[in-house]
């Protein structure tokens, strides 16, 4: 009986010698992969990886319609031809075109003359450009009433001309009233009276006599047309003496005092 129990014990001791190693050579062969099977698991890798490089962005949206070419020049239509003028828009187009170089041409001409003023040039300044430019500009103006640009450089002409000629035109008034007085003066001398201009360019005439009252002074000016000579020189005062006492008439309120 007692061999029994040991015989018994040494085939347990087989069984589990046999089970521990079947167990080892199968957990080996778990362990190590073959060659063949890692270079295939290294290929599916890098093919995984070379999809994900190539792969849009998630945040960029994959449009499957093809971009449309740019159209090409000979590709676009050429542009209609603008449609021809009447008879009349021909005829208002050309007389908006002269009007235009007119009106430039005078605008250089007015500025041209306002920076001569400014720099005080010496340069003498042509009159009959601008009284020309004048009588083109009240051409202009009266083929079109309503033009009201052509009339205001026509004034704009106008002025100018006044300003050139105001210095001669002052002159020749202090020398016109002076020639007054002398006539006067020849006129009145058996009189006992003396004439004379006098005051900031000749603005006063006088008459001078020893017998010289108020009511001679209101005689002369009534009678001898004074004050419309005096008016028509751009005298400002007319003045009676006698040498101690004056009357004065004043030209522009047409009163003695």
């Amino acid at each position: 009986m007692g061999a029994d129990v040991l015989r018994r014990k040494e085939i347990v001791l087989a069984l589990i010698s046999l089970t521990a190693v079947s167990g080892g050579f199968v957990f080996g062969q778990t362990a190590q992969t073959p060659p063949a099977a890692q270079t295939a698991a290294a290929e599916a890798d890098k093919a995984a990886a070379q999809a994900t490089q190539t792969a849009p962005a998630q945040s960029e949206p994959v449009s499957s319609v093809p971009a449309a070419d740019p159209a090409k020049p000979e590709d676009v239509a050429p542009a209609a031809p603008p449609a021809p003028l009447t008879p009349e828009e021909q005829k208002a187009a050309d007389n908006k075109a002269a009007l235009d170089a007119l009106l430039a041409e005078a605008n250089a001409l007015k500025t041209g003359y306002e920076a001569s003023r400014r720099s005080r040039s010496k340069t003498p300044v042509s009159l009959s450009s601008f009284r020309s430019m004048e009588l083109r500009l009240q051409m202009a103006a009266a083929a079109n009433p309503a033009n009201t640009a052509a009339s205001d450089m026509a004034n704009a002409m106008r002025m100018i001309q006044y300003e050139i000629l105001q210095p001669s035109v002052q002159i020749a008034a202090v020398a016109n009233r002076e020639l007054y007085a002398h006539q006067m003066g020849q006129q009145m001398r058996d009189d006992g009276m003396r004439v004379e201009a006098s005051g900031r360019g000749n603005s006063t005439v006088r008459f001078i006599s020893p017998r010289m009252t108020k009511q001679m002074a209101m005689q002369l000016v009534e009678t001898a047309k004074i004050p419309e000579q005096a008016r028509a020189l751009q005298f400002r005062r007319v003045v009676f003496s006698n040498g101690r006492r004056s009357w004065s008439y004043n030209v522009a309120r047409g009163r003695l005092r």
